[in-house]
């Protein structure tokens, strides 16, 4: 049998399988090509000139056809053969069958994505986001649970792709993210999830069900021990004191080892000279004004030798997904400078739409060294800061726009704006 085309994409990629299964019910052969994300084979010039977004999966057709997108990808091996129907028999049933893909790419795989990245550290932890997340996938399996109770498969009485996508992307969360517990909340959908993928043309496609038993959690990393500090050689007197129970000595157990409690050191702006510009004034004019009006308070009072004003860019634009996520780090961010709160003032924002957006902040912080200011936050690093010289039109624009939540940033039009204060 000659092969319709390659697949490129990494390793029992849901978003893959669901593609080779396509190909399998209608007997077609599709090569794979593994793509080594961690070595940057995506980002490789030979690859580029392919496929120039660089993301996977993509595909090669037979014919030289190169293709991204799993959805695209999918529909069209899909849609090589008539013999199984994948794609619906008319425009209604075809109508549906995208329906359900939709509905388990977003309501589905996006959240159990975020979950399991949350979780292993590939973006910064945050507590309100992971939970939200959790809401979402098990609001998602709610609604499959009602829909597939008294169905065998989700349109009509065969398979389509809608089932192959739905069966690739539960694969995923039995796998990756959600455990006996939750699994047992929706048995029609386990039921349903079980048929899919031992039907008799993909049982071998399907990668392996290995389900986790426990729900995947966030462990914090370890903190660095401090050095112990050697034990103060005893006093000749020692022996005495050591009669006397009510007093602490140098060789008593429960501290022999355990330097003495250090006092918070104070912030680093705590010290700073005096500035003419009231910060606390600022945030009330911010507070109470329009924005060109606090804009205008606000050139007048500003004191550039007693504050610097910066951009923060998030250095993972490409793993973000739906907007509210995106405007959920940046909150986290906020709740994370709460030890800097007296020394900085300005907003956050998204700008773009659901799976193309990026975030950016402008902040007016008190010093000369951002990092007095931001360094407090432990996420800092998944953002890079660059300084604002309000004097250059460019990077004043970009600061109005960013404390007004208007204007567009890269190409891509402000959707949600945060307040720093």
């Amino acid at each position: 049998m000659s092969s319709v085309g390659t697949l490129y994409s990494w390793p029992n990629n849901p978003k893959a399988v669901r593609i080779l299964a396509a190909a399998a019910y209608n007997g077609a052969k599709v090569d794979f090509q593994e793509v080594k994300l961690s070595e940057g084979e995506h980002q490789k010039p030979e690859f580029l000139k392919k496929f120039p977004h660089g993301k996977v999966p993509t595909f090669t057709s037979s014919e030289g056809l190169n293709l991204s997108e799993a959805s695209a990808i999918a529909r069209f091996v899909a849609g090589i053969s008539n013999n199984a129907n994948l794609l619906g028999s008319d425009n209604a049933t075809s109508a549906q069958i995208e329906q359900w893909i939709s509905f388990s790419d977003d309501e589905l795989l996006t959240p159990a994505f975020q979950i399991a990245s949350l979780c292993t550290g590939r973006i910064p932890y945050n507590k309100v986001t992971e939970d939200r997340q959790w809401t979402g996938l098990n609001r998602a399996f709610a609604t499959l649970e009602t829909h597939i109770k008294n169905h065998t498969f989700l349109v009509g009485h065969q398979v389509t792709l809608a089932d192959l996508t739905l069966a690739s992307d539960i694969l995923f969360v039995q796998n990756t993210v959600a455990g006996a517990d939750f699994r047992s909340k929706y048995p029609n959908a386990q039921r349903y999830f079980e048929t899919v993928i031992n039907q008799a043309p993909v049982k071998s496609v399907f990668p392996a069900l290995n389900p986790v038993q426990d729900n995947i959690k966030f462990t914090p990393p370890k903190k660095e021990e401090k050095p112990k500090a050697a034990a103060a050689p005893a006093a000749a007197a020692a022996p005495k004191a050591a009669k006397k129970p009510a007093a602490k000595k140098d060789d008593d157990d429960e501290e022999d080892d355990k330097p003495a409690e250090p006092k918070s050191a104070p912030h680093p702006c705590s010290t700073l000279p005096p500035t003419s510009f009231n910060l606390d004034e600022a945030k009330r004019q911010y507070s109470n004004l329009d924005t060109p009006d606090f804009l205008k308070w606000f050139y007048e009072k500003y004191d550039a030798e007693g504050y610097n004003i910066v951009k923060l860019d998030y250095k993972y634009n490409d793993e973000l997904t739906q907007v509210f996520m995106s405007s959920n780090l940046i909150t986290g961010l906020n709740s994370r400078l709460e030890a800097s709160r007296k020394y900085f003032l300005g907003a956050g924002a998204v700008f773009g739409a659901n799976n193309d957006s990026v975030i950016a902040l402008a902040l007016i912080l008190r010093g000369k060294n951002p990092m007095d200011v931001l360094g407090v936050a432990p996420d800092i690093d998944s953002y890079s800061v660059t300084p604002l010289d309000i004097s250059k039109a460019e990077d004043k624009k970009f600061f109005e726009d960013v404390l007004s939540w208007e204007g567009e940033y890269q190409g891509k039009k402000l959707a949600e704006g945060k307040f720093f204060k």
